[in-house]
């Protein structure tokens, strides 16, 4: 079978011009693998092709496949455990259009850090995963009791995530805002540039800081664009109300998101927009400028995947259509410009 150039897999295949397909499930090795979007593709198709490129690797691995050896300009591969089974819901999202991937411009500087954030830096160099959690828990943060928990059912070691809570807080003044900024835009260790997004979870009353920390998910480099990731899911895990966030400065990053670039990241996007109370005209914009892969999301058969997708779209329209993509695609397509 010859090879072509593929979209999204268990996915969402990119396509400028044709409307977005409804999600395509197929049992795959360890459970459902589904495919939305597709275009040139079948299902069936693209499974035996990262199959018989990566035979025995699981499918949830796939995303690497993808890139490496099918040509995808972006991809990614979320995996959903069954609770009280070992089977996996696989969900793959690919972009083949290059021009839809427009990462971030990092810069050349090489700045000092500040005690505090040398430490962290250190810390995250020792073990990733420590950090990476931190920035999803940070509603943990100032509790001990909440430390330990969290520190329970992960099994990390508890006195090293107290740390890095006491690190941050040494990092929480307006100098530590305004050098956590300048790091993400001049500074080219990605090392630095991923202390500097989750020193930035320090700072949510202020605008800067998320429209940073959406661009932060732009980056070149995985590890930044996930720490960034991180802390707006940790920054919004509370199910608190948040106070509106003026999205507009963002819009460039934004536009690259909604297009396709790190789609790791995308339904993270779709749920910060929402929780921070983007203004409807402003998320009308984006849904009309970059309309494929929010749709192809609203027509996935898996829940988590779909709803945020269809939750901005309710949040910006007013209307509900449900699962009904046909209809959400006519109302983007009726948007003035």
């Amino acid at each position: 079978m010859r090879l072509r150039r593929v979209v999204p897999v268990a996915v969402v295949l990119l396509a400028v011009t044709a409307a977005p397909s409804l999600g395509q499930v197929i049992e795959g090795p360890d459970g459902p693998v589904e495919f939305v979007g597709l275009q040139e593709w079948t299902a069936r198709e693209l499974f035996d092709a990262i199959q018989e490129l990566a035979p025995g690797q699981p499918f949830h691995a796939c995303a690497a496949v993808m890139e490496r050896d099918l040509g995808f300009a972006d991809a990614a591969a979320m995996s959903y455990r069954t609770t009280g089974s070992d089977e996996v819901y696989t969900v793959v999202v690919g972009v083949e259009d290059a021009t839809r991937v427009r990462p971030r411009t990092i810069g050349s500087d090489t700045l000092v850090l500040p005690e505090a954030l040398e430490s962290l830096k250190a810390l995250g160099e020792e073990d990733p995963g420590l950090l990476s959690l931190a920035a999803q828990v940070l509603y943990a943060r100032a509790d001990a009791d909440r430390t330990a928990e969290v520190a329970g059912w992960t099994g990390v070691d508890a006195e090293a995530l107290a740390e890095v809570w006491s690190l941050l807080d040494r990092a929480d003044g307006r100098r530590d805002d305004r050098l956590a900024l300048e790091l993400l835009e001049r500074d080219s260790s990605w090392e630095t540039r991923e202390i500097a997004a989750f020193v930035l979870s320090n700072f949510p009353d202020r605008d800067a800081t998320w429209h940073a920390l959406v661009l932060s998910m732009t980056d070149p480099e995985g590890r930044v664009g996930a720490m960034a990731g991180g802390v707006l899911r940790g920054l919004t895990a509370s199910g608190e109300s948040l106070r509106p966030v003026d999205w507009a400065p963002a819009e460039e990053p934004l536009l690259a998101l909604f297009d396709g670039t790190n789609p790791w990241h995308f339904s993270t996007t779709l749920r910060v927009l929402v929780a921070t109370g983007i203004a409807p005209e402003f998320g009308r914009r984006l849904a009309r400028e970059r309309p494929d892969l929010l749709l192809a999301y609203a027509g996935a058969e898996h829940r988590g995947t779909r709803a945020p997708a269809i939750t901005f779209l309710q949040a910006i329209s007013g209307e509900d259509f449900g699962t009904d993509v046909e209809a959400w695609a006519e109302w983007i397509h009726g948007q003035p410009d």
